[in-house]
């Protein structure tokens, strides 16, 4: 019950940090939910939350094709992160581990990490792994069980999947039948055109 509240409370506050202004919900799997979000251009994401309040999201930012993945990790105990800050953590996800930048998100009544990724393997590390630790200048901050992350991740690439396939058989946009019309990433041909 208590991770059907967490999973709740972010989903409805997410319209009012830009993450989400609604999420789809796929499926449910074990402790997992698995979802899309349409402000990351339909990115699929899995999250979970902790019976410490944590709660630990990855999930496909389609929107920065140099960054596509990502984990968002809060907690409403960690009332002195800055919205917009850099905090460098070193991450862990059983042996694999990494440094990052994440950025500070103050949602409403809950503070929360972001961490943007490039690494393709992301995805299969979190499957193949039990555990994630994060910790901030030395200091453990999470260390969170990653129980059935496996199924997880099978249903969040299922997801993404489904969603690449639906967005692709979407009729392109009509063509404008202004032949002054300037393209995007062009100048106008219209010397008037300010």
């Amino acid at each position: 019950m208590r991770f059907l509240y967490f999973v709740l409370a972010l989903t409805a506050a997410m319209p009012r940090i830009g993450l989400a202004d609604e999420t789809n919900q796929w499926k449910e799997v074990g402790d997992w939910s698995v979802a899309v979000d349409p402000t990351l251009d339909n990115g699929c994401f899995v999250l979970t939350s902790f019976d410490d309040d944590t709660i630990f999201r990855l999930g496909f930012n389609l929107r920065k094709k140099d960054n596509p993945f990502y984990i968002m990790l809060g907690n409403p105990n960690w009332k002195s992160l800055e919205k917009g800050k850099r905090y460098p953590l070193e991450l862990s996800l059983g042996e694999y581990k990494w440094t990052a930048d994440a950025t500070g998100l103050d949602l409403p009544g809950f503070k929360s990490l972001w961490i943007d990724s490039k690494d393709p393997d992301l995805i299969a590390e979190f499957a193949g792994k039990l555990s994630f630790r994060a910790s901030f200048r030395g200091k453990q901050i999470a260390a969170l069980g990653l129980k059935d992350s496996a199924r997880a991740a099978d249903e969040l690439l299922a997801c993404q999947k489904a969603v690449n396939d639906a967005v692709a058989k979407q009729p392109a946009p009509p063509q404008s039948k202004d032949p002054f019309e300037a393209k995007p990433g062009t100048q106008a041909s219209d010397p008037f055109d300010l």
